[in-house]
């Protein structure tokens, strides 16, 4: 296996992966494989592949495991050989691990850091009820820190900046109990693999950046 890194990102929705992700993957050149987005992305393609996933993602659904892992494949092999990756997104289910590894040994790599990112199930909600996205480039933004409450034009390419559909306060609670229900079980498996670090999310922004820095 090549000494490359292949990072998981794990947390709660709120706890901050994605805006790591994105500065992991400026400061380190990392591939930042987004799954949400990637899914996003797929089902807007007139394909037989992006009928399916539009129709799950619309009905509220998670997306099989094997089409997760069909779409990890594709993502890595857009990736170079000497470039780490971060895979935010995936696992969410323990059956998403195993199939990680496979596809990931097909490219002479394997994991080498999986961090958790902790927070409240309340902060959790307080961040949540905060947050809007940038609808062309994915961008998330924190009202009041990151983007200002009336402001709809993405700083960063100019798209349209709005609340995700799905962070009312009833779709906030359903998520985060899904999260635990199905990820927890995650959380735990790389416990035992010693593999887990856990991050306090609650910390600024550029703290938690500086202690995951750190153990790369």
């Amino acid at each position: 296996m090549k000494n490359i890194l292949n990072i998981i990102l794990l947390g709660p929705q709120g706890s901050g992966k994605g805006t790591q992700a994105k500065l992991l993957a400026r400061d380190f050149g990392f591939k930042h494989i987004e799954i949400g987005k990637v899914l996003r992305e797929i089902s807007k393609k007139e394909t037989n592949l992006g009928k399916r996933v539009a129709h799950i993602i619309n009905q509220g659904n998670m997306v099989p495991i094997s089409m997760i892992s069909e779409i990890v494949g594709q993502e890595l092999k857009k990736v170079s050989k000497d470039q780490g990756i971060i895979f935010d997104g995936t696992p969410r289910r323990l059956g998403e691990i195993k199939p990680l590894k496979e596809n990931l040994a097909k490219h002479e790599r394997k994991i080498t850091h999986v961090f958790f990112i902790s927070v409240s199930k309340q902060e959790s909600i307080k961040r949540l009820k905060k947050r809007k996205i940038c609808l062309n480039c994915g961008t998330p933004f924190i009202i009041g820190e990151t983007i200002n409450k009336d402001e709809v034009i993405c700083p960063i390419c100019g798209g349209e900046v709005v609340v995700r559909r799905d962070e009312t306060p009833e779709s906030i609670k359903k998520r985060l109990a899904l999260y635990r229900k199905k990820t927890d079980p995650v959380v735990n498996y790389f416990k035992k693999e010693n593999k887990l670090i856990k991050i306090n999310g609650e910390d600024s922004i550029n703290n938690v950046y500086k202690e995951i820095k750190s153990y790369l």
